[in-house]
């Protein structure tokens, strides 16, 4: 009997390790990616040389590292001159198959609102936890590596629903490397009309080089 509850013992903590080193897998097994989706970058570049672009800010910080398994970025975006209004807050949720795809789930928060800043003042993100959050169904994104290094992956055609602008369906196309983020989006309604987009090759938001001391 002692020998029975020695080996018992001995399994449950087998597989108490081996869990703890398999969510330690799922975390850290999304690298470079992670470290690529993170920090300050902008479309003023962009915007200088192309007028059918406007100056627009992106921010991504990181947050409950290795909660459930999962990576979670805060993302926030807002035009350059109206920094204390921004246009679209999300939370993403990253996780890997097997096949080494990584999917990127795009998640809502309540109110918005009272979170905007966060990227720079995350204390204000205290009060949310994951379970506040709803799932956009539908506008997950499968992404892979690309022959240059990057990342990239969009949202299935019809699958991602937006009512917005007279639309109906949004597609998502999303490229991620160690220096710039670059995010298209196109809305079509019913009949497959396009409806409203991001012009050209989409905004490339470049990474900003932060001045020491800074």
């Amino acid at each position: 009997m002692t020998k029975l509850l020695v080996a018992v013992f001995g399994l449950f903590c087998s597989c108490l390790v081996s869990a703890g080193v398999s969510s330690r897998a799922t975390v850290s097994g999304m690298e470079p990616l992670l470290s690529w989706f993170s920090g300050d970058f902008s479309s003023q570049e962009q915007a200088r040389y192309d007028d059918r672009f406007t100056s627009a800010e992106l921010r991504l910080v990181e947050i409950w590292r290795g909660y459930q398994g999962y990576r979670w970025v805060y993302a926030e975006q807002y035009l350059t001159l109206r920094a204390v209004r921004p246009f679209r807050q999300r939370i993403y949720r990253f996780s890997p198959s097997p096949d080494g795809l990584i999917l990127m789930a795009e998640l809502t928060m309540p109110r918005a609102t009272d979170f905007a800043g966060a990227w720079h003042n995350p204390e204000l993100l205290d009060s949310l936890t994951p379970q506040q959050l709803s799932l956009r169904r539908g506008c997950e994104i499968w992404l892979s590596r690309t022959p240059s290094g990057e990342y990239a992956g969009h949202t299935r055609v019809g699958h991602c629903a937006t009512d917005f602008g007279g639309a109906s369906t949004l597609v998502q196309h999303v490229w991620i490397g160690p220096n710039s983020v670059r995010l298209l989006d196109r809305a079509y309604d019913l009949a497959g009309k396009a409806r409203w987009g991001s012009p050209g090759e989409g905004y490339v938001y470049l990474r900003r080089v932060r001045e020491r001391g800074h």
